[in-house]
């Protein structure tokens, strides 16, 4: 960008406000001469107009006057022997005024006794208006417009298209009328009178004279608008009477400056109530004002022009001094030993070259301190980058190790995640078993509190493991289509089964929504939040529901404990926090459910939001991200979950561990099932393909081998073209492993899983599997007898 010097900006800037100065002083000045200008104008052409309405006033009523004499001696002469003589003497009154086309005298019955050239004399015109009107005053009439077919209201030889105005006279003796003296104006008259206002303003103003009657007919104007009725808002104020000016637009598309006036009569004449118009075109009118405009804006230009040269060489004085300490200052700049000069001109100028010469000696005492300076700055970062390259050093090495723990610390949860949940699920069925044998209430009190422990250790060992983690960075979610109503329905079959237990009510309510999400990670939440509303609840019940709120989709869980404090509201989701209550009836566990739910939640984008009434129950809500949904589908009712008794069935048992074999078959057979149990995938194959029959079958996900569980189940199915109700059970709690599970469509469990959630999973889908054979048998049936 290009620099610009001082001299220029500061004659700039004076220039700039002397110029907005000039055009204000000269748009206020300016504004106010135009306004009383143009003003005067219109005033002046309304004052016109006003004289002009005068002088027709004027000159009608000494048409009347006139008349009014020719009435008095018409009464002398009607006395007279002969009506020639009468004649003889109205001829004479038209010889006088000219302006008269016909004049007559008419007695009272409406018969023409005498008329100038004999017209009509004898005739009886008693029905006609100007006779009627005559007999009782003085009468003026309706104008005829030249040209426009208008029939004279006085017939006599002669009339029409020179005729303009009829006139009519009472003739009295005494007090008796007895006749009407009768006249026609000619248009004569009417030239006259034009003429008359014409002549004293045509050298004056170029401005043209238009007279209006009532009707707004145009009687005098130009020719163009001549017998033509207007409707301008000049002719509507002249109309009650007032005299001013408006600036309009006729009907030829030209703007005028119009004066209007209205006649209001003369002495005892009352007057045509005809409108006067003076107009004169818009640009004629106004053009002293341009004129003045025109000067002012000459004026203010030359005044801002001797300005700006002003500001040119005050800027220049003022500029030189300093344009002298800058030149120097480069020059410093540059290398050069100078000293600053003492510049005059003004005391600003002299202060700063002052200042100036005093810190250019103040900076060569600096310059000599900070070489010094320099020199150990230098040794001092030589030394520092030294120690920081073996620090760096340091810091690989210790990245390298931390990286080497990370990994290890992976494969021990790996391998822990699968192989320490095989033992502890032998353990926890196996105890079952026991409680099953055991008699007395001693014994039967140990087993009870045997599989509590169980159950807590195995809380406990879930929730080590998934902070562990959670820490580790391990968990990536695995984002696929999930069914809201198949997790609930999944929660709600264990969940049920411990309410139970406990005494407790449990109800679920699911939303048939489809969201994206990672369906392990998200029952992992709804589980640890059910799990602990069941945990701390006494007395009612738990409630899981999804629902709208507030235009979102949230899943509550509700419970009827002892409820939260405020300040308890967010301490609960700390990692080892626990209650001020204990748990009713089961382990405190260590703390981290909640913790993990708010972490699993924020790895999917979701909130925990808490609602507590102490003493009532608490609520917990997930609030479901609005992008996260996929589609919305019709959506049946589940069955009522069926209770957990599994009785009479056939059933497949498939594990690599020994231990689990043995505990899960004793189970399943303790509850009066048939149960074959493998623990390799060939032996179970080799089984089912020598017609071993089957009605479910329970398998473990990792057998450890070429194929999963469920690669195995789905590979029979296909292979026996048969569908073959199952339930898978799996060690391995890793991410991809739970979305593989997920995507499977059968239910699944983690280990170790309550032998009471096993069976009570098997009972759902054996009676779903019915179901949905005997649907299938009855379609069936009916396409056969439609057959």
């Amino acid at each position: 960008m290009r620099r610009v010097s001082l001299k220029v900006l500061i004659a700039a800037a004076i220039s700039v406000v002397s110029l907005l100065l000039t055009i204000a002083v000269s748009y206020v000045i300016g504004r106010d001469a135009v306004t009383r200008l143009e003003q005067e104008i219109g005033q002046s052409l309304a004052l016109l107009a006003d004289e002009m309405q005068d002088k027709l006033d004027r000159a009608m009523f000494e048409r009347l006057q006139s008349l009014d004499n020719m009435a008095a001696l018409g009464r002398i002469l009607q006395k007279a022997d002969s009506q020639a003589s009468l004649r003889t003497t109205l001829q004479r009154f038209q010889g006088a005024y000219s302006d008269y086309s016909w004049i007559g005298f008419v007695d009272s019955s409406g018969k023409i006794l005498s008329a100038t050239g004999g017209e009509y004399e004898g005739r009886n015109v008693k029905d006609q208006r100007w006779f009627q009107k005559g007999l009782h005053e003085e009468f003026v009439g309706d104008v005829r417009l030249p040209n426009t077919g208008d029939t004279p209201r006085i017939p006599h030889e002669g009339s029409g298209a020179s005729d303009l105005i009829d006139l009519a006279v009472p003739v009295v003796d005494g007090n008796e009328t007895i006749g009407v003296l009768g006249a026609t104006l000619s248009s004569e008259w009417a030239e006259e009178v034009r003429d008359t206002l014409l002549g004293s303003m045509k050298d004056a103003i170029p401005a043209d004279v238009i007279v209006l009657n009532e009707a707004h007919q145009v009687l005098f104007g130009p020719d163009n608008i001549a017998g033509k009725t207007l409707d301008l808002p000049s002719i509507r104020a002249a109309r009650p009477g007032n005299a001013d000016f408006a600036v309009e637009r006729w009907p030829n598309g030209k703007s005028f400056v119009t004066g209007y006036s209205k006649s209001d009569g003369y002495r005892s004449y009352s007057g045509l109530n005809w409108i006067v118009l003076v107009r004169e075109n818009q640009r004629q009118a106004f053009a002293p004002v341009r004129s003045l405009q025109k000067t002012i804006v000459i004026s203010g230009t030359i005044f801002a022009a001797i300005a700006a040269l002003l500001a040119w060489i005050l800027a220049s004085k003022l500029s030189q001094p300093l344009l002298q300490l800058a030149d120097v200052a480069e020059r410093l700049r540059r290398g050069q030993k100078l000293e600053f000069p003492q510049v005059g001109g003004y005391q600003e100028a002299r202060v700063l070259s002052q200042s100036l010469r005093s810190l250019v000696k103040e900076l060569d005492a600096q310059r000599a301190s900070l070489a010094a300076a320099n020199q150990s700055l230098e040794s001092q970062v030589r030394e520092r980058t030294q120690r920081l390259a073996e620090q760096n050093v340091g810091l690989e090495k210790a990245k390298a190790a931390a990286e080497s723990a990370t990994e290890a610390k992976s494969r021990f949860l790996a391998a822990a995640s699968h192989d320490l949940r095989q033992p502890l699920h032998a353990l926890t069925l196996f105890a079952r078993a026991l409680s099953r044998r055991v008699t007395g209430n001693e014994a039967t009190t140990l087993v009870a509190q045997m599989e509590e422990g169980l159950r807590g250790l195995k809380g406990m060992f879930d929730a080590l493991l998934n902070v562990s983690r959670l820490d580790a960075k391990l968990i990536e979610p695995t984002r696929t289509p999930v069914s809201i109503a198949e997790i609930i329905e999944r929660v709600s079959v264990g969940s049920r089964v411990e309410a139970e237990q406990n005494g407790l009510k449990f109800l679920s309510r699911s939303r048939d929504w489809i969201i994206e999400t990672d369906p392990a990670l998200l029952e992992t939440i709804i589980r640890n939040l059910v799990s602990n509303a069941l945990k701390f609840t006494k007395h009612g019940g738990v409630i899981l529901a999804a629902r709208y709120r507030n235009g979102e989709r949230v899943i509550d869980v509700y419970d009827t404990g002892p409820g939260l404090s405020n300040d308890r509201r967010e301490r609960i989701f700390e990692e080892f926090s626990r209650a001020d209550q204990r748990a009713y009836g089961v382990n405190d566990g260590l703390g981290l459910g909640l913790s993990i739910a708010r972490r699993y939640a924020e790895l999917l984008g979701m909130k925990i939001l808490v609602s507590s009434w102490p003493g009532s129950g608490s609520r917990f809500t997930i609030v479901l991200p609005k992008n996260a949904v996929v589609e919305r589908i019709v959506h049946l009712p589940s069955p009522q979950a069926p209770g957990t008794n599994v009785y009479g069935m056939r059933i497949l048992v498939l594990d690599d561990d020994p231990l689990i074999v043995s505990a899960l078959t004793r189970d399943l057979e303790d509850r009066g099932n048939v149960v074959f149990g493998y623990q390799r995938n060939t032996d179970a194959e080799a089984a089912l393909d020598h017609g071993l029959v089957i009605d479910a079958a329970v398998l473990d996900f990792d057998l450890r081998g070429t194929e999963t569980g469920l690669e195995f189940i789905t590979r029979m199915a296909a292979k026996l073209d048969t569908d073959i109700p199952s339930v898978l059970l799996s060690g391995g709690t890793e991410s991809a492993t739970l979305a593989v599970l997920a995507k499977a469509g059968r239910p699944w469990l983690t280990k170790p899983a309550d032998p009471e959630l096993i069976a009570a999973t098997l009972g759902a889908i054996l009676k779903a599997h019915k179901i949905s054979r005997n649907e299938l048998r009855t379609e069936f049936g009916a396409e056969m007898n439609a057959g």
